[in-house]
């Protein structure tokens, strides 16, 4: 007789159970964790993102240290709002103060009291870490994973950019109503108005700071000559602002660049001593370094004494409205009879492209209605939009060698002369469209701030 012995399977299937239910476990914990400590991720990015741009846009105006502490505060206050870390807001500055910023790139060199918050030393970018707050996890226990950090980093940059950009020259609020000028004189009296020679020593110059940015360090008592040059040529480096206090605190641009704030904004800032006769040929023709000068970068260009420079003349910006006003019109001094019996009523009378001449900027209106003696200081009351018209080539007592208007003919002369004096023609604002407004000086618009990263 043969016997079989049956074992006994019954547990099997529990086993199995057990088994699959692991690794149902471990993919839940795949499945929900990750798809968690994803969400917490794209959550804390949301908040780095939020709070730099928040924290750049409260350094504007300021000194550094004002500027650095406010810019703090307020990153922290705004990603504890919107990360929602389940603390306090005071645990959630504790964080921010224990929290290190082991990937930050060496240009971050300033911090107050989170490694965390971090600026250049000029402070034209800011960066911002997100302190690591541990998460539990739900099924991730299973597999040994208690809790998940997260964290996450960006950094802003401060763009500046303005059409035309600010000129150094000083227009006193004297001449505020004036349609043409005197931008820059020279030593020596001069026959064509409004340029007569000095004012009590002032030569018409401004001794804007180089404020340090990427590409530049900090240049900030003036650079002298190579310094205005390259302030006419490309414009000055730095936001500016204005007040309309004429007695307001003293916000000097010189004292703003020293302390290290990009976005500090002055509005005040000392005029050039002595006549400083290269300045003003380098900047419009020969150009400093690798900008070439200001009226050598337009397309319309015609040789002058040497140089190819732009012709342009302000006539050939009216647009359909400007033809009507205006009639025809073959001088300068056309328009400028025209501009005189412009009103605010008959509108935009300028076309788009005046934004991108290389003969238009921007001069600062001052309270003072004279310009005082070199290294007076002087007060930005606003901005006046300008096209930059006559200029005036080897000057004497009683002459010059060459006056050039743009669009009208000139003679022949030597190439031996340098520019000494210029005009400009101001702009009614009414009569030039918003798109110059995008960028204008002394305004918020004219800084912009930039997630790059």
């Amino acid at each position: 007789m043969v016997s079989y012995r049956l074992r006994d399977e019954s547990g099997t299937t529990a086993i199995f159970v057990a088994l699959i239910l692991v690794v149902l476990m471990g993919f839940a914990a795949i499945a929900i964790d990750a798809a968690a400590a994803w969400a917490l991720r794209r959550q804390d990015q949301s908040g780095a993102d939020t709070g730099a741009l928040a924290g750049a846009l409260l350094t504007t105006g300021k000194s550094k240290a004002i500027a650095m502490q406010d810019a703090e505060n307020e990153v922290i206050r705004i990603t504890h709002s919107t990360m929602d870390p389940d603390m306090t807001l005071a645990e959630w500055t504790a964080e921010w103060v224990a929290c290190t910023d082991t990937d930050k790139p060496a240009e971050f060199t300033d911090t107050l009291t989170s490694d965390c918050i971090s600026f250049t030393s000029g402070m034209t970018h800011l960066r911002v870490r997100t302190p690591e707050v541990p998460w539990k996890t739900t099924f991730g226990q299973v597999l040994g994973i208690d809790e998940i950090n997260t964290s996450a980093a960006a950094e802003v940059t401060t763009s500046f950019s303005g059409a035309g950009g600010v000129l150094p020259f000083a227009m006193p609020g004297g001449v505020a109503g004036d349609t043409e000028i005197c931008l820059k004189t020279g030593a020596n009296p001069k026959n064509v108005a409004p340029c007569d020679g000095p004012d009590t020593g002032n030569f018409g110059f401004l001794d804007f700071s180089q404020f340090e940015t990427d590409v530049e360090s900090a240049v900030c008592q003036g650079g002298g000559t190579s310094q205005v040059a390259l302030d006419i040529a490309r414009g000055v480096n730095h936001p500016l602002g204005s007040t309309t206090d004429p007695y307001a605190a003293l916000h000097e641009d010189s004292v703003a660049c020293n302390d290290g704030n990009f976005n500090s904004r002055p509005y005040h800032v000392d005029t050039e001593t002595g006549n400083m006769a290269q300045v003003l040929d380098d900047g419009y023709a020969v150009g400093v370094g690798a900008v070439p000068g200001r009226l050598a970068q337009g397309g319309n260009t015609v040789n002058v004494r040497g140089h190819m420079l732009d012709d342009t003349p302000l006539w050939s910006y009216l647009n359909g409205a400007g033809q009507a006003l205006c009639g025809s019109i073959t001088t300068h001094d056309d328009l400028v009879s025209c501009l005189e019996t412009y009103s605010p009523s008959n509108g935009v009378i300028f076309s788009e492209d005046i934004k991108d001449a290389p003969r238009f900027g921007w001069v600062p209106l001052f309270h003072e209605t004279t310009l005082g003696t070199g290294t007076t200081t002087l007060t930005i009351r606003e901005f006046r939009p300008v096209y930059i018209q006559t200029t005036l080539w080897g000057c004497t007592a009683s002459s010059c060698s060459l006056e050039w208007d743009p669009g009208e003919p000139f003679g022949p002369g030597p190439n031996n002369k340098r520019i000494e004096a210029s005009t400009a023609i101001q702009i009614p604002k009414s009569a030039l469209p918003d798109v110059v407004f995008d960028y204008e000086p002394g305004t918020d618009n004219q800084v912009q701030y930039l997630l790059s990263k």
